[in-house]
């Protein structure tokens, strides 16, 4: 995703520079997105890619155009722009901060609030205990049980039958199972590295 993102503000970066030789430079209007605040009805209409009438490629129109490229290549909020954000850092910010969208710069808090770090921490622990809990009581026990009845089973009919019931047994745990792991990771651990990047 960051690949693509940047690849698509290179280009724009590109047709910044070629608007020096306006002859020669593509006059196709800048895509201007909406803020992630912008009411859907809100939302103007995309321009179309093609080149403009050279009657409309007078000054005001490539000042508007050079002033929409260059509002492309900024961040919403404004410290970075293109190619400035193509850093180290920047590279292992976008590993370490729980998003799947690409952006030049993320909105902080003021500070790490580590009180609720704390919580989120000893919540993933919290889960881990219970899941271990279910998996120890409900899920082991099961299988043992039903590992020694398929073991000793004396048809296809008896083996199918030991098999669905194993399995409608162990469907209320596995999936106790499951919401607790979604839990600690989109909850919990994600929770805890947006609180430390100050990202939440």
């Amino acid at each position: 995703m960051s690949r693509f993102y940047n690849g698509h503000l290179s280009e724009t970066l590109r047709r910044l520079n070629d608007l020096d030789n306006p002859d020669r430079a593509s006059k196709a209007a800048a895509v201007r997105y909406p803020s992630s605040r912008t009411h859907l009805h809100e939302i103007p209409q995309s321009p179309t890619q093609i080149e403009p009438e050279p009657k409309a490629a007078n000054a005001e129109y490539l000042n508007q155009l050079r002033e929409d490229l260059a509002f492309e290549l900024a961040s919403p909020l404004g410290h970075v722009s293109y190619p400035n954000n193509l850093t180290l850092y920047n590279f292992v910010d976008f590993l370490f901060c729980p998003t799947l969208c690409y952006e030049l710069e993320y909105p902080r808090n003021s500070k790490v609030r580590w009180l609720e770090v704390f919580y989120k921490t000893l919540a993933v622990f919290g889960c881990i205990f219970l899941m271990v809990i279910t998996a120890e009581e409900f899920i082991l026990p099961v299988l043992d049980v039903s590992a020694v009845r398929l073991h000793n089973s004396s048809g296809a009919t008896d083996f199918a039958l030991i098999l669905g019931e194993t399995i409608g047994r162990l469907l209320f745990p596995f999936m106790i199972t499951f919401l607790l792991v979604f839990l600690v990771i989109f909850e919990y651990i994600l929770g805890a590295f947006a609180e430390i990047t100050r990202k939440s």
